[in-house]
């Protein structure tokens, strides 16, 4: 099996793929032009096979796949190869599959020196539609992955199959000029798309003779009585990393904005963070901070901060996802009569209104597996690949092998009790040794998984209700691609934006720099070419409209 050599960079060179992924000289111009020919070579290489002929598992099969090791398998194992997830998949594809894991917490800066070293793993998993400067037209470009458009007929019938029987997912599968270039993660049902909100202890609520929260005024009622009467030090507590558009814009949304990109009652593209709306936030959350009802290390708190401060009473309210912030917190609290946590709905400003902005996934995210352009068997990849969008594949995706970590109970397939009810380990660590549902991947979750997985407790069921209660399709930008010259020029903005915004975000609530200057604040934020961003954004919408 072959090895990946990351090449030592200079620093030069390093400042260069990170702020062009690839920006085309003439090596970036040669790989792109590589392309072609490179993937002829792979059609004369591969063992061509008739389709009705196929079946797995495949023999003489050796494959190398790059990805990141997700915290939740990481726990306990120090590569994907060991766990029965991976060795069962093997068996049944028959591919020999070396795992490459880049260190954790630094899957963006490796997967830049894997791109700049040109020496790639046949597969790469990794969310190039997020975080590859260009996205999918500009990696192709590059030569990094290859356009597997004239391949999936042939080798992957079963992604085929899918993409003519599911037209909406075909449509968010490819660039804007018609090519397809991953094997994607997708969420299949509506149920699959919510799973994070505003949490609050309801035991508090019912001995203060409260209702679930709805307004901002009827949260700083009840963050002002946790610290009054309930004694909590850190009314409410949350990891400022959640604060953001890919959980709802949490907070934020009530007044009417997201907190970056969204569209208006018109459908055109707006920057919430320079709107009025997000002058009112930032007021609400200073008087908040000021008043001690947000916790005091809201700016530095962590996750495991949050969920000690929750379970021994000293906060009252947060938000997190349902199986592992909600999940751990009641699995955490289950003896304590004081604390038993629920999901309310995201606040709005007005009572009545109905919330415009939550917390709803794409059906597909922009995660998934790609052919890398140096790839030495492009039919088993993509076989390999394929496997997980046939109904076999999916079954053993989300549910392992029967009768191993599973059984099918009049017809339902059921995670076994030594999962579901496991006494030592969170059910993510357990259950991802033998699925990979419970993180993204390769392949089309199910709704089956999170019926079990994130309804643990009847609390979570209760939670995903109040969650989904909003209107927020309406007003999330799609995911748009915009093409590699105008992907750079916004990267290039925001990069200078969204740090500015962040500081400043903190500056205000933490009460060190006067909300006198925000007209100041929106006006650099112009200055420094949010509404050219928002021009570029709109030309990628109209493609993607068209599409």
């Amino acid at each position: 099996m072959k090895k990946i050599v990351l090449l030592i960079l200079v620093f030069s060179l390093m400042t260069h793929i990170l702020t062009a992924c690839g920006n085309q000289g003439q090596s970036g111009e040669g790989s792109g032009k590589q392309t072609v020919s490179q993937d002829a070579d792979h059609m004369k290489k591969d063992k061509s096979t008739d389709d009705k002929a196929f079946s797995y598992p495949m023999k003489d099969v050796d494959l190398t796949w790059w990805l990141e090791l997700t915290p939740s398998v990481a726990q306990n194992f120090s590569n994907l190869g060991d766990t029965a997830f991976a060795k069962n998949l093997q068996q049944l594809t028959g591919a020999d599959i070396e795992f490459i894991h880049p260190t954790i917490g630094q899957t963006k800066e490796q997967f830049n020196l894997l791109v700049v070293s040109g020496n790639y793993p046949d597969i790469m998993e990794y969310n190039i539609v997020k975080n590859y400067i260009g996205g999918p037209a500009k990696a192709l470009e590059d030569g990094v992955i290859m356009d597997i458009t004239d391949y999936i007929p042939k080798y992957a019938p079963h992604l085929y199959k899918f993409y003519q029987e599911n037209p909406e997912y075909d449509k968010l599968s490819k660039t804007d000029d018609g090519r397809y270039y991953s094997f994607p993660f997708v969420r299949t049902d509506d149920y699959l798309k919510v799973y994070f909100g505003p949490v609050v202890n309801h035991v508090w609520l019912e001995k203060l003779g409260l209702d679930y929260p709805e307004t901002m005024d009827d949260w700083y009622h009840m963050l002002t009585l946790f610290k009054e009467k309930m004694g909590a030090t850190a009314p409410l507590t949350f990891e400022p990393a959640l604060l953001n558009t890919s959980t709802g814009s949490p907070f934020i949304g009530a007044f009417g904005i997201a907190e970056d990109f969204y569209m208006d009652e018109n459908g055109d593209i707006q920057y919430g963070s320079i709107q009025p709306g997000y002058k009112k936030f930032l007021a609400t959350f200073a008087k908040w901070y000021e008043e001690g009802l947000l916790d005091s290390d809201f700016a530095s708190v962590d996750r495991n901060q949050v969920a000690a401060k929750l379970t021994t009473g000293e906060s009252g309210a947060s938000m997190g996802y349902t199986g592992s912030r909600l999940g751990v917190w009641l699995k955490s609290t289950e003896d304590n009569p004081d604390i038993d946590f629920i999901g309310v709905k995201y606040p709005v400003e007005h009572r009545g209104d109905i919330p415009k902005f939550t917390q709803r996934s794409f059906p597909l995210t922009g995660q998934g597996a790609y052919i890398s352009t140096t790839c030495t068997d492009v039919e088993a990849a993509m076989r390999v690949l394929d496997y997980a969008y046939s109904e076999e594949g999916k079954m053993f995706h989300n549910f392992g092998i029967e009768g191993e970590s599973y059984d099918m109970i009049d017809g339902y397939p059921t995670y076994k009790e030594f999962i579901m009810k496991n006494t030592e380990k969170p059910v993510a660590e357990v259950l991802g040794q033998y699925v990979r549902a419970t993180y993204s991947g390769p392949f089309p979750q199910m709704r089956e998984y999170n019926e079990q997985y994130g309804n643990s407790y009847e609390q979570q069921v209760i939670s995903k209700e109040n969650w989904t209660i909003s209107e927020t399709e309406k007003y999330t930008l799609p995911n748009i691609t915009p093409t590699p010259e105008e992907s750079a020029e916004i990267a290039s903005i925001l990069s200078e934006v969204n740090t500015y915004r962040d500081e400043m975000q903190t500056l205000y609530i933490l009460g060190l720099e006067e909300l006198s200057t925000y007209d100041t604040y929106v006006q650099n934020i112009r200055d420094m070419g949010i509404d050219r961003v928002i021009e570029l954004y709109t030309k990628a919408l109209e493609r993607f409209n068209n599409r």
